[in-house]
Order: structure tokens, then sequence, then C-alpha cells
């Protein structure tokens, strides 16, 4: 109670920290973020992020997405990229290193599914957030990957979302890299659960002509468990 009356009485503190609740990771999604499958779980309060040292670039992200939240206006323009602190200095990934690379800075966790304060903006331009995502993905299939996450959660009131950042497998693929060794992945995938469906889509991080959405729906039990 005592919150709710100062949220009501302090607009900034409404807008910063009481729109959003500290995130708690979906039990169906805590496997792959255990010390086994990530060098370092970044707690990001709207969000967890499972990220590899030596991808220099995230396997997981997990969040959940509210239809009251998702409604309200974006709390003014997109903020910069910027370098996570919270990780070891030499893990960390600079906006810079992208330049020229042929590829676009994807945002795993879209800003625009959390856009609701300025704080939570600036978590998603964090750049472990951040991963080498083709051009054509980045802007038209994983886009569209993420308008539906945010239309059903609209929809149904809420959603659970996960995902996935799937690389080359060392030793037995081919792993390419750009500049400060970020390792390029082969393939996304996203997890969208919510209170009375689930849907599941991939893409592979290349260059398609084909960008309907319908095309790159797969079987939700193929997935790991």
């Amino acid at each position: 109670m005592a919150k709710f009356v100062l949220c009501f009485l302090w607009l900034p503190l409404l807008l910063s920290g009481c729109i959003y609740t500290h995130y708690q990771i979906y039990p169906p999604f805590a496997k792959f973020f255990t010390e086994q499958n990530c060098d370092m779980v970044l707690d990001k309060f709207t969000y967890m992020n499972c990220y590899s040292y030596t991808m220099k670039g995230s396997k997981a992200v997990a969040y959940k997405l509210e239809s009251k939240i998702l409604a309200l206006n974006p709390a003014g323009k997109r903020p910069p990229f910027r370098v996570d602190k919270a990780l070891p200095e030499k893990y960390q990934t600079h906006p810079k290193d992208y330049t020229n690379s042929g590829y676009d800075r994807g945002h795993i966790l879209a800003n625009a599914s959390m856009s609701a304060t300025a704080k939570a903006q600036r978590r998603t331009f964090l750049m472990s957030n951040i991963v080498p995502q083709n051009p054509t993905i980045n802007r038209k299939v994983w886009k569209k990957f993420e308008e539906r996450e945010r239309a059903l959660a609209l929809e149904f009131g809420s959603a659970e979302v996960l995902n996935l950042v799937i690389y080359p497998v060392e030793g037995v693929e081919h792993l390419e890299f750009i500049t400060n060794h970020i390792a390029i992945p082969s393939a996304f995938v996203k997890i969208i659960i919510t209170p009375s469906k689930t849907e599941c889509y991939a893409t592979p991080n290349v260059a398609v002509e084909d960008v309907k959405i319908a095309d790159y729906v797969i079987d939700c039990l193929s997935l790991p468990h």
C-alpha cells in the first residue's frame, strides 16, 4: 500500500521504478540460465541474460511482457548503445565493433517491448543484449517475431518470452567472428507462452527472401527440454 501511495504521489518515481517489477525467471526457462550453461547470468531487473564469454554474446534472454505496460506510450527517444560494465572488461563488447561488419547490432530483447520507462529502454541498449544479426533478419524476420510477442501479450494479458541464440558448435561447425572476437550466431529461436497458447519461431542468421512469419513457425516440442 505504501509503495502504491509513493508511486501515485511522485511521478518521477512512477516513471522510473514502479511500472516494471523485478523479473523472476519463468520455471520452464530456468534450465537455460544455469552456471553450467552460462559464464555469467546478468540480472537486468526487467530481464535475465545468459552470457557466454567464449562467444562474447548472449545465449538466452528471458522476460515477461504485460499488456497494461505495453499499452503505455514509449518514454522518449531511443537511447544510445552502451557497454555493459557488469561484465569483466575483456568480455565486454562495444558499438564500434559492428562498424563495417556486414551485420546489424541486433537486439535480443527489443527496445519496443520494454519502452515504458527510460531506464528499461537503456537496459535493452546494453551491448550484452546485442548480437550480430543479418540485416534482413534484424529488420524484417526477427522484427516480425518481436511484433508477434507484443501482439500475443496484448491479446492474452501477458506473455513469458524466451529468446535463444544458437551458435555453431566449436570444433564441429565453422565459427566466424566480427571485430573483438564476437561470434556470429547461426540461428535464433523465440518461444512465446501466454495463458492460452504457446508459439515458437526460428530463423537462420542469413539473408532470406521469404519474410512471412508463418513460414518460420516451429513445433515447440522439437525444442530442447
